[in-house]
């Protein structure tokens, strides 16, 4: 039975040819070298660096050294929450945050480091940024907020919200996960750090992602993750430049190489075409479901979401929905809490969760008119 990914928001199901080949000719090249730690040093360290101007240049970083490579989403979160945190300090965090943020932040919290308020989102995953300025303390020091919900897709009121931020003079951390990739996602006045993932909508491969940071940031940041960067050896404590600073380890070359493919192939397509499909699978399949005796959450805006939809049955649970749309349809979702307990508490669908479809630049009508008709089968009782 054909397989339809309807689970994008988790992992890309396919990657552009651009992707496979780049990452195909380091393999056949049999490369084993690592930048700046041996063999030839010039060649590997070329390689990264060439992604590096990529990746800032996709994200309008104002320098390539401020791009950071790391595992993914949470390597990044982790390190940029470290890396702006001070001990005693207030964060505020919204209450829609994916677990790569709430549990840093919460662990931070259970340890007496720091002082922590979860801004209240309302049960459409809507955020009012004027809830920040009673949340102010004095020693408020962090915002760290999502730009798109992974439960409900709405995209977040990021600008109006990191520029009440900044009038408080408060660094702020964008977790752009779910974002980037299904629209422009840029270093602006009020964003400190963009945390990315690659291996979702960029297409890229898991295990690779990074820190985007802004040129105060980059004077701000304390080392959370300390080793071996191949550059100022003789010396025990980190580098003091970037992007060494905070990339200790060996590199994930591959990974490195097939997201600058990925970001170049995005950049050739254009977010215009990007958006534009997607934004027509989305209220296609949204039609589709609002003539079905199912609950979407969330309240639609075309114009402020990412193609990601999470739905209810008043009858029949979510896992068992999700279960059959795979064994007799061939249809992938997820089913659950999405990592992200918070978000459903604001949703009212905790502990329960729900069964979340998301598309992306390659998912076709087709399979969006597919999905619907397995949909209505299961709520009509058939197989």
């Amino acid at each position: 039975m054909p397989k339809i990914n309807m689970n994008h928001a988790a992992t890309s199901a396919s990657k552009p040819v651009e992707v496979i080949e780049s990452a195909l000719a380091y393999l056949q090249a049999n490369s084993h070298q690592s930048s700046g730690r041996g063999g030839d040093e010039l060649e590997s360290a070329s390689v990264v660096f060439d992604a590096r101007i990529s990746v800032a240049e996709f994200f309008k970083a104002s320098h390539p050294s401020r791009v950071v490579f790391t595992s993914g989403a949470t390597e990044s979160i982790n390190m940029a929450i470290h890396g702006l945190v001070r001990e005693g300090c207030h964060v505020l965090a919204t209450s829609m945050e994916h677990n790569a943020v709430a549990r840093p932040l919460h662990l931070l919290w259970q340890q007496g480091k720091i002082d922590l308020t979860w801004l209240p989102c309302g049960s459409d995953g809507s955020f009012d940024p004027s809830c920040i300025t009673s949340a102010l303390r004095e020693n408020t020091r962090l915002l760290v907020m999502t730009h798109a919900s992974n439960v409900v897709g709405n995209v977040l009121p990021i600008e109006e919200t990191f520029a009440l931020a900044k009038q408080h003079g408060l660094w702020t951390i964008l977790d752009a996960a779910q974002s980037v990739g299904h629209r422009e996602v840029t270093l602006g006045t009020h964003t400190d750090v963009i945390a990315f993932t690659g291996h979702k909508a960029l297409r890229g491969l898991a295990g690779s992602g990074g820190l985007v940071l802004s040129r105060s940031a980059e004077k701000e940041m304390s080392v959370w993750k300390a080793g071996g960067t191949g550059s100022h050896s003789h010396e025990l404590d980190m580098p003091l430049f970037y992007p060494d600073r905070l990339e200790a380890g060996t590199p994930n070359t591959l990974g490195i190489i097939a997201l600058k493919a990925a970001v170049e192939a995005i950049s050739r397509q254009g977010f215009d075409a990007i958006i534009a499909h997607e934004r027509a699978l989305t209220s296609r399949f949204v039609d589709g479901i609002l003539q079905l005796p199912l609950c979407m959450y969330g309240h639609y805006d075309a114009d402020n979401w990412v193609p990601l939809v999470s739905l209810n049955h008043p009858r029949l649970d979510a896992g068992v929905i999700a279960k059959d749309l795979q064994h007799e349809y061939g249809i992938a979702t997820r089913s659950g809490l999405h990592c992200a307990p918070l978000a459903h508490r604001s949703l009212g669908t905790y502990p329960q969760g729900t069964l979340r479809f998301s598309f992306g630049v390659d998912t076709t009508f087709h399979e969006i008119d597919a999905t619907l008709n397995a949909l209505s089968r299961i709520c009509a009782g058939q197989r």
